[in-house]
């Protein structure tokens, strides 16, 4: 039965394909038609604004897209082939499985005034212990002028069951996703930036949550190249079941671009949280995001990546304290090839809220994955990869060690 389905996803992605070919034909006035619009002036709003107020990346114009009326889309399919060695099933129970996963992309763009980006994918796994699954993501995203206020509008939605470390098993959840933003320009060089978020994630086996924030931000843009913020933020997280917790922080950030090659951009501050019931006490501990990327020479790139945040655990009456560092590099190979390498380290403490946060579980999770990829002919690409990974913890069933390998085939329109 199994098999069978995923012939037929193979056959959809055929016929898929081919409607792509056919469809590109007719198609071929409008598309040849198409002039690429100017974007709106930038507004100079803070990372998180850019989020929601920018419906369009520079990537979505890079090809010409299908034309349907005003409506631009890009559709895009990927077939993903996996050996996995040490997949962890469940607590103590590693399997070895091969892993295919067919994958759509469809992006309208709507002019300027907004975008939507709809993601499936189907995943086969060869292994009967392990549960086929299908996973669904949609975003949208749009922004607008109110009277002196930049506004900008964001929605997601995501339905998947993907193994997960913390879990140590596929983990059915769905999760949704709305923010508000808003910025204002106060004199030639400061700025308001405004947001609210909700995020709601609900699981089968563990603790929905349901979390609240606002921020607000005063900054001050010194020049193209250098701006600084400093914000407060106030956050509630409902767990159910669980323990409620309320937090705040105080946060400075700043932003440097001396050259097109070099970019940095720093975050941090404190996070105060407690448990929102009578007698327990406030915890205070420093949270930070950090990034650099550097262009070396023009087809070199290195990246470099650290954060430390506090959320919800998947567990009842936890909260997860993540600290991370990713390193990154990108190098061009014989004027057609990519190469990407990548190593990454994340410390997670698990801290009880029955215990006035006490560390309870610990992990620490390491991985390196190097990826080569490169265009066959136009719109068709190839790629191939492998990745190591390992948790080690001091809780029985959720350690292991895992080797994946394969390559994928990408169509895009």
């Amino acid at each position: 039965m199994k098999r069978s389905m995923i012939m037929i996803l193979r056959s959809s992605a055929t016929a898929f394909s081919l409607s792509f070919l056919i469809f590109q034909g007719h198609a071929q006035e409008s598309s040849n038609s198409y002039t690429p619009m100017v974007p709106r002036e930038s507004r100079n709003v803070s990372e998180a604004s850019n989020v929601s107020l920018s419906a369009l990346t520079p990537q979505l114009r890079e090809s010409t897209p299908l034309q349907l009326g005003p409506v631009l889309l890009r559709p895009s399919l990927n077939y993903r082939y996996t050996q996995s060695d040490g997949f962890l099933a469940g607590r103590g129970n590693r399997q070895d499985s091969v892993i295919e996963t067919i994958g759509a992309s469809f992006a309208f763009d709507y002019r300027d005034l907004w975008s939507l980006n709809y993601n499936p994918s189907w995943t086969h796994y060869s292994n009967a212990f392990l549960e086929d699954r299908d996973s669904h993501s949609l975003n949208f995203n749009t922004g607008f002028d109110l009277q002196d206020w930049s506004m900008g509008f964001s929605q997601r939605f995501r339905k998947g069951g993907q193994a997960l470390i913390e879990t140590a098993a596929q983990t059915d959840q769905e999760t949704f996703g709305t923010t508000l933003s808003a910025s204002r320009q106060l004199t030639s060089t400061w700025y308001l930036d405004l947001s609210a978020g909700q995020d709601l994630r609900s699981t089968r086996r563990y603790s929905d949550v349901t979390q609240h924030s606002v921020s607000s931000w005063l900054r001050r843009q010194a020049s193209s190249k250098v701006n600084s913020s400093i914000g407060l933020t106030w956050g509630y997280s409902d767990m159910d079941p669980g323990l409620n917790t309320e937090y705040h922080q105080a946060l400075v950030r700043f932003g440097f671009k001396p050259t097109v090659r070099l970019s940095a951009n720093l975050q941090g501050g404190i996070d105060s949280r407690k448990v929102d019931t009578a007698g327990f006490k406030k915890e205070e501990n420093p949270t930070y995001s950090a990034s650099l990327r550097y262009q070396a020479f023009d087809y070199t790139t290195i990246a470099i990546n650290l954060s430390r945040r506090i959320n919800a655990s998947y567990f009842s009456n936890f909260n997860r304290e993540t600290e991370a560092l990713t390193l990154s590099l990108n190098q061009r190979l014989l004027g057609r090839f990519s190469l990407t390498a990548s190593y990454g380290q994340r410390l997670s403490d698990y801290l009880g809220l029955l215990g006035n946060f006490v560390v309870g579980r610990t992990d620490k999770y390491d991985s390196f994955s190097v990826n080569l990829s490169t265009q066959l002919v136009n719109r068709l690409s190839v790629s191939a990869f492998y990745r190591k990974n390992e948790n080690a913890t001091n809780t029985s069933g959720f350690g292991f060690s895992s080797d994946q390998s394969g390559f994928s085939i990408g169509y895009r329109y």
